[in-house]
C-alpha cells in the first residue's frame, strides 16, 4: 500500500466545523453584507479583548499581514530586516515585495526560533526591523528580540502565526513588539478558508494598515465609499469568513490547553519508551501554544521514520524541508550558501512534525507513540 493509499488514522490538522461555525456562515450570507462589515467589527473586538492587544484588523492572509505592517512602517528599497534562516516563505516573501532585502540569522538548537548571539551578525547600517517567529507555537526570546531592537533602533515584528494564545512573561504574542501577524489557513483556529490579523498597541500602525488593506480609504461604505486617501490594496477578510472565526476564537483557549495537554502526552510517552526522539521544549518565560508537536529525529533515520508513520496512518510533515534562505528564488537574489547558518541546516534534516490537534484521544497518543517505538526497536 502507497503512502497515498494509506487510511489515515491520526490526522496532524484540526479541521473542527460544527452547527454553531455553520449558522453564523449562513446568517452571513443571508444579511448580504459580504465585506467589511458587523462580523469584521465584532471579530476584532473580540480578538483584541481575548489577547489584551490595543488593535486588531482583519485582512486576507497572514502573509498580507506582514506585507501591510511592513508598508506601515515605510520599509522598502534600501531597506533590510532580520529574518529566521528557516521558517516559512512569508518571512523572505513580504520584505522581497516591498523592495527591502533580508538578513538572515540563525536559530536556536531548542525552541528554533531566533539566537539571540546570532542577531548582531545580521546586523547591518541599512536594518529597518527584526521579525522574530515564534515557531511552532513557542515565543521566541522576547527579552532579547528588545533589547537588541532598543539598542539599534529597530522595529519589531511579530510571527504569530504559528502562536496564537503564545505568552511571553503574561503578555501575549504579537502585543510585545510594535506590530505581529497571525494566520487563520489552517492554523490555532481556522476561518475555513484564508484569512489572517495584525495586532498591535500602537494606535498609528493599526490606523496605517486599516487604510493600506482597503484601497486606502478610511472606511468603506457610506458617503465615504469612494474617499481615497491613500495608494492601497484588496486585501480585505470577508465577512463569511470573519464570521467563522469569531466562533472558533470562543474556543482558542480550550484547544491550546488540550495541545499543550497533548503534548505532555507524547513527551512521557516517547521518553518513557527511550527511543532517539528530541522532543520539543517550553521555557519557563513561555506559554507555548503547541500549534505543532516537532520533534528531532537523527537525520539518518528521519524519513524512514516518516514512511513508517504514514504506512501506519499517522500524519506527519516535515517544516520546512528547505532552509528558507536556500529556497532558489531568495538564494538567487540575495546569494545564500549551504552551511552559512548550521543550526538551521542541522534541524532541517532532523525535525519531523507529528499530529496534535485538540480531537486527539488518549488511544491516539498511544498509538503515535507505539508506532515510533515499533520503528526503533524493531529495526
Amino acid at each position: 500500500m502507497s503512502d497515498h493509499d494509506a487510511p489515515v488514522r491520526v490526522h496532524k490538522g484540526h479541521d473542527h466545523v460544527d452547527d454553531e461555525m455553520k449558522r453564523a456562515a449562513l446568517a452571513t450570507m443571508d444579511s448580504k453584507r459580504y465585506y467589511m462589515g458587523p462580523e469584521n467589527d465584532a471579530f476584532e473586538a473580540e480578538m483584541q479583548a481575548a489577547l489584551g492587544i490595543k488593535h486588531a484588523a482583519t485582512v486576507n492572509s497572514g502573509s498580507s499581514g506582514m506585507f501591510l505592517i511592513l508598508q506601515a512602517l515605510k520599509i522598502g528599497p534600501g531597506d533590510e530586516v532580520i529574518v529566521p534562516a528557516s521558517g516559512f516563505v512569508t518571512l523572505a516573501e513580504a520584505v522581497a515585495t516591498v523592495g527591502a532585502r533580508a538578513r538572515f540569522a540563525d536559530i536556536e538548537d531548542t525552541t528554533y526560533n531566533f539566537d539571540p548571539a546570532a542577531l548582531e551578525k545580521a546586523l547591518t547600517p541599512k536594518t529597518k526591523a527584526i521579525v522574530p517567529h515564534h515557531n511552532y507555537g513557542h515565543p521566541a526570546d522576547m527579552d532579547a528580540v528588545m533589547a537588541f531592537a532598543k539598542k539599534h533602533n529597530l522595529y519589531v515584528i511579530e510571527d504569530c502565526c504559528h502562536a496564537l494564545g503564545s505568552r511571553w512573561r503574561g503578555t501575549a504574542g504579537g502585543g510585545i513588539g510594535h506590530a505581529g501577524f497571525t494566520s487563520f489557513a489552517g492554523k490555532s483556529i481556522s476561518v475555513c478558508g484564508l484569512g489572517g490579523m495584525v495586532l498591535t498597541n500602537d494606535p498609528k500602525i493599526n490606523e496605517e494598515v486599516r487604510l493600506l488593506r482597503d484601497h486606502g480609504r478610511p472606511r468603506s461604505g457610506g458617503k465615504r465609499f469612494y474617499e481615497i486617501t491613500r495608494i492601497g490594496y484588496n486585501l480585505r477578510l470577508s465577512e463569511l469568513h470573519a464570521a467563522i472565526g469569531r466562533v472558533q476564537l470562543r474556543h482558542l483557549e480550550t484547544w491550546n490547553e488540550q495541545r499543550r495537554a497533548n503534548s505532555e502526552g507524547m513527551t512521557l510517552r516517547l521518553q518513557e519508551a527511550k527511543v532517539p526522539v528530541t522532543c520539543p521544549v517550553t521555557r519557563p518565560e513561555a506559554v507555548h501554544a503547541f500549534l505543532h508537536y516537532s520533534v528531532r529525529v537523527p537525520a539518518e533515520a528521519r524519513d524512514g521514520l516518516k514512511a513508517h508513520l504514514d504506512e501506519k496512518g499517522v500524519e506527519t510533515s516535515i517544516m520546512y524541508p528547505t532552509e528558507l534562505y536556500l529556497l532558489p528564488p531568495y538564494r538567487e537574489v540575495w546569494g545564500g550558501k549551504p552551511g552559512e547558518f548550521p543550526v538551521a541546516d542541522r534541524v532541517n534534516r532532523e525535525i519531523l512534525t507529528l499530529p496534535n490537534n485538540p480531537a486527539l484521544t488518549e488511544s491516539d497518543l498511544d498509538y503515535v507513540a507505539g508506532t515510533i517505538t515499533d520503528y526503533f526497536h524493531g529495526r
